[in-house]
Parts: structure tokens; sequence; C-alpha cells
């Protein structure tokens, strides 16, 4: 079976209005819990919510048109599916073309859809279907196995795929599975949903439309679909997932899924070929989508949207408040010194460290004093902020005078980049204090606080899974010496190794 043909034989025209059709009738079922061998997944339920939203808003339906169901069993389901099949006898008695379209997110397997310990075998929603008075029907299904469904095996998604324009209507059924024989559905804790899902979102939301009419097909939703899935997955543990089809249908045309015209708010991105960008915004929006040689235009609701461009020069980050009403150009998202430093292996955006060195004693007859020295960096925006603790210890010797030293301090530095990526040369200002102790021979102690100041550089390379760096700094020390306060020289240099986290 080839894809042209059968996508040639689907129509299901909008008219210019931009109003829901009654004649448009949706079950949205989501179950994160399947047979009790199968582990609980974690998205199903919200992947369920994610694609009526787009139905709402974008495709034409009406609140009351769409019913939803999450964690519920085969018996609400098949009820749901009856409610569904009075809808559109209702609309067909009005004179309107109508259209049926069945989701579901969760578990599946050769026996069919999985609700907990029960199920829906897949000739039981193949007979829904043929039963079903709809002139055109949707099944897709985003589950493992999924694609014993449709009986596609080894389908593969095709980097190219030409569709007939809309000419006539259409009547018949379109069965979407998520996977094919064999493969099991993916979830992603960054999308916070299944890859299948996510990318059909993202299609439905204007990455779709492919000859950018304002309206996205189904043809080229599952194009885009399939193909980002597929993308997305080739570099999981369990490798490439494949989204299949089979559609049954007579006539020709194309089914339109979104009226992106029906938007709250639109988000243009740039032409930026080699890049990706991930939106995050209200009502549980997360998109990632790849930018190429054409402006894109994304249907959002209105809301504030934290953006993440990701190049090859590194990642840039910024903040977008769409109106409702309004179309907003994605504002040119460069990265800082420290995002392109991390991308050419330099410092991650939290570091943890621990090193050795040595400082300068603040007392008579004191030169230097080794240290340890532990702390913790985090970018803030496009600086380094390091918090830091340490412990300095010596034995003096001042003229004929010996003591034990000891310092217990802390500070925290503010840090920009100055020169290079790998091997990053950073600067700043550091501000802290400590307590020092004094411990005579003859058992007699002095302890006086301090507070130090100065400037710090920071020179680091990556060494395999770690960086190394140097630390110097040099300033002054406000302390009490001989019961008079006073100002007495600071210095100091460290060696330390750091640990990335993401």
């Amino acid at each position: 079976m080839t894809l042209r043909p059968a996508v040639a034989a689907l129509a299901f025209l909008v008219p210019m209005a931009v109003s829901a059709l009654p004649g448009r009738v949706a079950v949205v079922a989501g179950s994160n819990v399947g047979a009790p061998s199968r582990a609980r997944l974690h998205f199903a339920e919200k992947d369920a919510e994610r694609f009526e939203r787009a139905l709402k808003e974008l495709g034409d339906f009406s609140a009351d048109q769409i019913e939803v169901q999450k964690g519920l069993g085969t018996e609400a389901f098949r009820q749901a599916l009856g409610r569904a099949e009075e809808k559109i006898k209702a609309a067909r008695a009005s004179g309107e073309k109508t259209l049926l379209v069945v989701y579901f997110s969760g578990h599946a397997g050769n026996g069919g859809l999985e609700f907990g310990n029960e199920r829906v075998n897949y000739e039981e929603l193949k007979e829904s279907a043929s039963r079903s008075s709809a002139d055109a029907k949707i099944f897709i299904v985003d589950a493992c196995e999924a694609g014993t469904l449709t009986q596609v095996k080894g389908a593969r998604a095709e980097a190219r795929l030409d569709f007939a324009l809309p000419v006539d209507e259409v009547k018949g059924t379109a069965f979407i599975a998520s996977t094919a024989v064999g493969e099991a559905a993916q979830e992603s804790a960054a999308l916070g949903g299944s890859f299948f899902t996510h990318n059909l979102d993202v299609a439905l939301r204007g990455a779709g439309d492919a000859d950018g009419d304002g309206l996205v097909t189904m043809a080229e939703a599952f194009r885009y679909t399939a193909n980002a899935t597929v993308a997305a997955t080739t570099a999981t543990e369990s490798g490439p997932q494949h989204p299949t089809y089979d559609f049954r249908m007579s006539g020709r045309g194309d089914v339109v899924l979104a009226d992106l015209r029906r938007a709250e708010a639109k988000l243009l991105v740039p032409i930026d070929p080699g890049t990706r960008y991930f939106i995050r915004g209200p009502r549980g929006i997360t998109t990632e989508i790849p930018a190429g040689p054409a402006e894109l235009s994304l249907a959002l609701p209105a809301g504030s949207y934290a953006v993440e461009r990701r190049s090859p020069e590194g990642r840039a980050r910024g903040d977008v408040l769409l109106a409702r009403g309004e179309t907003r150009m994605l504002p040119r998202l460069t990265p800082t010194r420290y995002e392109m430093a991390r991308a050419k292996g330099g410092p991650l955006p939290t570091e943890w460290w621990l090193g050795g060195g040595v400082q300068s004693i603040g007392l008579p007859g004191g030169s230097v004093a080794p240290s340890l020295r532990a702390g913790l960096r985090r970018e803030v925006g496009p600086f380094g902020l390091l918090v830091h603790a340490d412990y300095a210890f010596a034995d003096v010797k001042d003229r004929t005078l010996s003591y034990g030293y000891t310092r217990i301090g802390g500070g925290v530095s503010l840090m920009l980049p100055i020169a290079g990526y790998r091997t990053l040369l950073e600067g700043g200002l550091d501000l802290g204090g400590g307590y020092d102790t004094q411990a005579l021979r003859d058992g007699r102690h002095f302890e006086t606080g301090d507070v130090t100041g100065g400037a710090v550089l920071r020179l680091s390379r990556p060494f395999g899974p770690v960086r190394a760096a140097l630390d110097l700094f040099g300033g002054a020390r406000l302390m009490k010496v001989n019961d008079k306060q006073g100002v007495q020289p600071a210095a100091g240099a460290t060696l330390v190794i750091l640990y990335g986290l993401q």
C-alpha cells in the first residue's frame, strides 16, 4: 500500500467562516494505566488533554462536541462512542457534512487498547468505525504495538510525499498509528508527553502547513508528524519509531484538521537554518521545532512564553508575551559567551567544585597557609555566580613567637566571561568573610572576624568529564590585629576540579 493514493482519497473542506462546525465530533481518551504487567505511563492522559486543546482551539470542534476521558474504563469509552454517533446522526439530519475523530493514548498490545485490566480490541475499534454514519472518520492511536491496527509492517516516513489538491468530497475511514508492528511508543520527559502526540500537536499548530495556506490537512499533519517522530527517536535507546497508516476512502481531496485563522495569537519563527527552538507557555504548551529556510507561523494561545534557541554556536534564551489577536516575530536570540563556551566544552549551567591551594595570612609573621576550598557555581543570565567555603591552616613563626593559625570562611563571586570558549577566562569581584584563630604555644587563644573583598580570575579547561580551573584572588581583608582594626592585604591561588550538572 502506498501513501499517495490513500491520502488522495481524503476530503473534508472547511468553509471560510471560523466558527465551530456542528458536524465535527471527537472522542479523546487517555489512560496512564495498562495491564498489570505494564509500567505506569507518565504522560498519556496529558497527551489526551493536549490533543483536545488543539482540536478545540484550531480544529473547528466546539467544546460540547468533544468528549475527553482520562483514566476511565472500556465501558465509558464505548458509551462515549455511542454518544458521538448520536451527535453525528443529528448533524446529518440537519444537512451537515460530518467528521468523527477518535483518539487514544496509552498502553496497547496485540490484544488492543488497554484501559487498566480491560481491553478494546482492534477488531471492535474497526467495527465502530464501519458502523459510524459519519462521512469521514479518523482514528488515531498513540500506543505501543499500535501498528497492529494499521497492519503496516516496517513502514517508513518518507522525506517527500505528494498529495492531490482537494477536488470533491470523500467518505471512508483513516486509521493512524504512532508505531509500526512490534515498536514501542516513546515518551519524553523534556517534552512532557509522547513524541508522536507532541509532533502531531506541533503540526496542527502550523508546522505541518506545508503549502502556507493557513490550513493543516490530514495529509500535511501525518507527513510532518511521521518525519519528526522518526527524527526525534532515532537516537533513543528504543530506536526509531515509525508512525503508520491505513486509509480506506473513496473520492479525492483531503481532510482539514486545523484552521490557523482560529488561533488566539501567532508566533513567527524566523528563517534560521540549523537551529531548533524550544517554546514553553501557558496551558501546558511545549513545542520543539526546527527552524528552516522559510518563516514559520505557530498558532498559540495568548500568554507568556519562555523560548530557547539551540544552535551550533550555543543556546540562547528569552521571553515573549503574546497578546490576544497579536502576531509577533520571535526576537533574535544570541548566545552569551557562556552559552557559546558551553557548545565548545565550556562550563555547564551548574557545577560543584573542590580544590586546594594557598592563601595569605593577615597576621604578623604570616606568609601563606595551605587551604581547602569547595563551592557551587551557577549561571544567572550572563553572569556566573560562585558560592564558596574555605578552610586554611598553618604553623607560623613570628620571630620568637610561634602559633597555630586557622581560618574558616566563605564568599560569593560574581563573574563574567572575558575570553575564550573551550579554555575560558572569567573575571569578577568576590566578597566574603571569615573567622580567624591564633593559638599560641603557651595556651592563649585569640580570635577575630574578617571581611574580605577583591578581584578574582578563573582560567578553566575541560578534561574528560570534568573541568580543571585555576583561581587567583587579590584584595584586602578588614580584621583586628593586636586589638586594632585595620586593613591587611589578601591573596590566594587555588586549583579546583569542577563537575557539571545540566
